[in-house]
């Protein structure tokens, strides 16, 4: 005889705890699996399924736990649902964010399976959550990276600075061409020469330089894996980053992470979340004197706050990111500096929020004009953002010419987001479709994105 499912108790205790009902925890749970490019049709009846003692597979059980979280405010784990017998969220992953545990090494077993082409599956298999901020380590060595290694061979120069110029090499393909080009391959370097590397015995300087080359590492391949729609598992790396950091007292890469964070956190429509992070960054930079560092904090928590409807705290932020950058005097790099045109693309985002359209366009003119030409992916999310906020004012003409110089860059750009985008802009120039210009661009873009219309909903502000 077939065993007798139990009622779920658990999950119908979330529900009352948390004012939401069946039909409201489907609709969440298909918002929330569109944001991962999960293409889900739940509604009441499949809750009412769970609710009597079904149990979703795959990553559902990680989404439900999200979308309670959300609704009651707390941290709801997989296991409180009911719903976790087939979930894979413990799988390979890392440990929570409160218990760190050997931090260097998470990240190896990490790395090595993102990097093998059978096991990557494995890697991506969780989703975003709306997770505690990682708090300050107190203690050096608090988070367990290994002090000492193979006594026989030390760490010397050469190591550091050819970790540097791959830290370099992997931070320009990104800029240039975006998560999906090389991804695999940095997540194989960071699991078998890091490794290695970081295996080595070491002076204290020695080990502190090249452990912060790892945690940048580590945060490129984030920003990769967020980049490509692997948004749970750019998390994961994003939390090692910040163990690592901690390791070493590391303020400013502590800062700048959480910041990435809070603007994944903003695009999965994490309101709550994204805010908690952006004030994490802003604390972080406190008494620091890198002008560039508290700009790039600062704006990204105008965009937060404009977003929540905190119109003038947001201006206030905008206002002190730009006195920030008027005053800035770092070094060259991008976990050292913060380009002009980065400050205005983010600027632009939180002055559209606001409702200062023509601010907003300027910002986004400069952004869109002044962006290197070799930075294919940055340079297509900047024309393909201004020409969206063109064709909300009606300014088809001037739309389509920069939605012309998207399709210029897109073509060399290797990116989940840039894709989006794409669709995005065919979605907002097809009501214009009757305009020569128009349907022009809609042909080009169609034959640049031909293919399924991704599951995953674009974030246009």
């Amino acid at each position: 005889m077939p065993r007798r499912r139990e009622h779920n108790a658990q999950l119908a205790g979330l529900l009352t705890e948390s004012g939401t009902t069946a039909a409201e925890l489907a609709r969440s749970v298909n918002r929330l699996a569109a944001a991962e490019g999960l293409p889900l049709r739940y509604d009441r009846t499949t809750v009412a399924h769970w609710l009597t003692g079904s149990r979703p597979r795959g990553l559902v059980p990680q989404l439900v736990a999200e979308a309670l979280s959300r609704r009651t405010g707390r941290l709801v784990s997989v296991s409180e649902t009911g719903l976790g017998d087939r979930s894979p969220e413990a799988g390979l992953m890392p440990p929570d964010h409160g218990e760190q545990g050997d931090v260097v090494g998470n990240l190896i077993t990490l790395a090595r399976t993102d990097a093998h082409p059978t096991l990557r599956g494995r890697a991506t298999k969780s989703v975003f959550r709306s997770m505690p901020v990682p708090p300050v380590s107190t203690e050096p060595g608090s988070t367990g990276v290994r002090r000492s290694g193979d006594r026989t061979a030390e760490v010397g120069q050469a190591d550091i600075d050819r970790a540097r110029f791959m830290l370099s090499h992997f931070t320009s393909n990104w800029y240039r061409y975006g998560g999906r080009h090389a991804r695999a391959a940095l997540a194989s370097y960071i699991g078998d020469d890091v490794a290695r590397q970081l295996s080595l015995s070491a002076s204290p300087d020695a080990r502190r330089e090249l452990l912060t080359t790892t945690a940048q590492l580590t945060h490129v391949l984030a920003d990769m894996s967020a980049d490509n729609g692997h948004q749970g598992l750019a998390q994961h790396y994003y939390t090692l980053a910040l163990g690592i950091a901690s390791e070493i007292g590391d303020r400013s890469l502590r800062a700048i992470t959480l910041r990435a964070m809070s603007v994944q956190a903003l695009r999965m429509e994490a309101f709550r979340y994204a805010a908690v992070l952006a004030d994490a960054a802003v604390s972080s930079t406190e008494g620091a004197e890198n002008g560039d560092l508290q700009a790039f904090v600062l704006v990204q928590r105008a965009h937060v706050r404009a977003k929540a409807g905190q119109h003038r705290s947001a201006r206030l932020d905008i206002e002190a990111s730009e006195e920030c950058h008027g005053r800035a005097d770092s070094g060259e790099g991008p976990f050292s500096c913060y380009p002009e045109t980065g400050l205005a693309y983010r600027k632009g985002l939180a002055l559209h929020q606001l409702g200062d359209r023509e601010a907003a366009l300027a910002a986004l003119r400069f952004a869109a004009e002044d962006r290197p030409p070799h930075e294919f992916r940055l340079k297509a999310l900047s024309e393909a953002r201004l020409a969206l906020v063109l064709l909300e004012q009606g300014s088809v003409d001037e739309a389509c010419v920069h939605g012309r110089q998207f399709t210029q860059v897109y073509r060399m750009a290797h990116s989940r987001r840039c894709e989006l985008m794409l669709h995005a802009l065919q979605a907002r120039l097809t009501p214009f479709r009757r305009v020569p210009e128009v349907a022009s661009l809609l042909a080009t873009l169609t034959a640049l994105g031909s293919g399924p219309v991704p599951a995953q909903r674009v974030r246009t502000r």
